[in-house]
């Protein structure tokens, strides 16, 4: 980063940073401990910040990143197996067979809404009287959890964590966008930093 024209193009500069880095205003801000509205804001021209504010938001750019391996992104399926809000139950189940899982996120104009699994789906056709009904009602009748959704960043120790408290898996987002989904199997096969970090 050119710390000079940080100083003369204060927005200009940190906006290409940041992308280069491929961070989003939200990580920058709070890596820098300031918000995502004053970096919008700086970003924009919109006002002009601080010697000591530039300093932080410099210090948080230059910051190493995480080392590969010890964040989210770095362990998820990327290619994530998902159906839509309106997609049947039939063809969450031929998906999971398929490809051998037990869960599936759900979507919503490719948002995470929450997911179905393989248990709960089995307790739900034990209930029911009409078996083809079952087959045809929608996937957003049947979601059984909501997962945490962490942004690529995330450490893999805080993912770890979410997994221990009981959640079957976790997604990784980015401004909302499913990027990543990762499971139990996924840490311990994938991750080679994670026993020396928990």
């Amino acid at each position: 980063m050119d710390l000079l024209n940080l100083l003369k193009k204060p927005g200009e500069e940190i906006r290409k940073e940041r992308k280069r880095k491929g961070l989003t205003q939200s990580i920058l801000a709070k890596r820098a401990k300031v918000s995502q509205a004053l970096i919008a804001r700086i970003e924009k021209n919109q006002v002009d910040p601080r010697l000591s504010t530039l300093r932080k938001i410099a210090e948080a750019l230059m910051e190493d990143s995480q080392p590969r391996g010890s964040r989210a992104i770095d362990i998820a399926i990327r290619d994530v197996i998902v159906v839509n809000e309106d997609d049947t139950i039939e063809k969450a189940l031929k998906l999971m067979r398929k490809y051998g899982i037990s869960q599936l996120p759900v979507l919503k104009n490719g948002t995470p809404i929450g997911a179905v699994e393989e248990l709960e789906l089995l307790k739900a056709f034990a209930k029911e009287k009409d078996v083809q009904k079952f087959y045809q009602k929608k996937v957003v009748e049947a979601i059984s959890s909501i997962y945490p959704m962490v942004d690529p960043d995330t450490s893999v120790t805080e993912v770890v964590d979410y997994l221990l408290k009981g959640h079957n898996a976790v997604l990784v987002t980015r401004e909302g966008r499913l990027e990543g989904i990762i499971t139990k199997i996924d840490v311990l096969m994938r991750s080679k930093n994670i026993i020396a970090s928990v």
